[in-house]
């Protein structure tokens, strides 16, 4: 992985299933310096490359390593769409895809793209898992110290809806968190807030940012989502697992949620009934090892 401190987590979740299983398993943390060499690595029979979309330019400048069959497990989005913020992530995943040997995709939409544009590598779906260790009991509301946080990347659409929130004082204070909150810091962050939003970088190419909000659920936080396609296939229902809305009625969605602890309470409790249930390790377990050895 490039930076423990995000995905860390996801990289302990396969290192105990291989364990358990009885494989040797290194976990090596490539850092986040970008244009670092890669560190040397001996040989393996499959490279687990958990990372984020920083790490791919690294992977395709220094090359991976000479052993083992390569294998990412996909959490960034990608479309061949030229008016959507994300469309560079879909060119640095391709000028990495010929020296890979599989993908593991977090969704369907990740599913397709890899499909349509590079047919010969295998790919599964696997989507962000967390261990049961890290489903945490939720903080009593006199506990929590923010109202409303976003954590994401800075764009014009996340903007706009922060200037709603500013217009509206009445839905709480939101704090927009661009950058530089890593590790314990932004799990304190998410726990000790009363609601998390996630908002799509733009209205180009929207999905489920399963990565955050598979988080947030786990520290005990409610979340209000983009409207995006797709939730059935995750088990969710809108107003029992999280809030779904445009961003421009944000702000009063989250002012009923904010006046209704007793809501948000039982929003908490049935988003970590549905980790635990369906995104857990162990439902996954016998999958991740197939996979794994279907490679190898």
């Amino acid at each position: 992985t490039d930076i423990d401190t995000l995905f860390g987590r996801a990289c302990r979740v396969w290192m105990d299933t291989l364990l358990d299983a009885g494989h040797d398993v290194e976990f090596i943390d490539l850092g986040t310096h970008t244009d670092a060499p890669l560190p040397s690595v001996g040989a393996a029979d499959v490279n687990l490359l958990v990372a984020g979309i920083y790490a791919l330019p690294r992977f395709a400048k220094y090359g991976l390593t000479r052993h083992g069959k390569h294998v990412l497990w996909m959490f960034d989005p990608l479309t061949s769409n030229e008016a959507s913020v994300h469309r560079h992530k879909a060119g640095l995943f391709d000028a990495l895809a010929p020296n890979l040997h599989a993908v593991m995709a977090m969704d369907s939409s990740i599913e397709r793209y890899v499909a349509q544009h590079c047919p010969t590598l295998a790919v599964f779906y696997l989507p962000y898992l967390v261990a049961g260790k890290h489903v945490r009991a939720p903080l009593a509301e006199a506990k929590r110290n923010r109202d409303i946080i976003m954590l994401g990347g800075d764009t014009p659409r996340r903007r706009e809806a922060e200037k709603r929130f500013l217009a509206s004082p009445a839905s709480g204070a939101a704090e927009f968190i661009w950058s530089g909150m890593w590790g314990a810091a932004r799990d304190a962050c998410r726990a000790g807030s009363r609601i998390s939003l996630s908002i799509h970088a733009d209205a180009e190419h929207t999905y489920f940012d399963q990565f955050r909000a598979f988080e947030t659920w786990a520290l005990g936080t409610a979340v209000v989502s983009d409207h995006f396609e797709g939730w059935e296939d995750f088990g969710i229902e809108p107003g029992v697992h999280m809030a779904m809305a445009a961003p421009e009625d944000m702000p009063s969605v989250c002012a009923e949620l904010l006046a209704d602890v007793p809501r948000r309470e039982a929003m908490v409790q049935a988003s970590q009934q549905l980790l635990r249930e369906r995104f857990s390790p162990a439902a996954w377990h016998a999958r991740m090892l197939s996979m794994i050895e279907s490679v190898a």
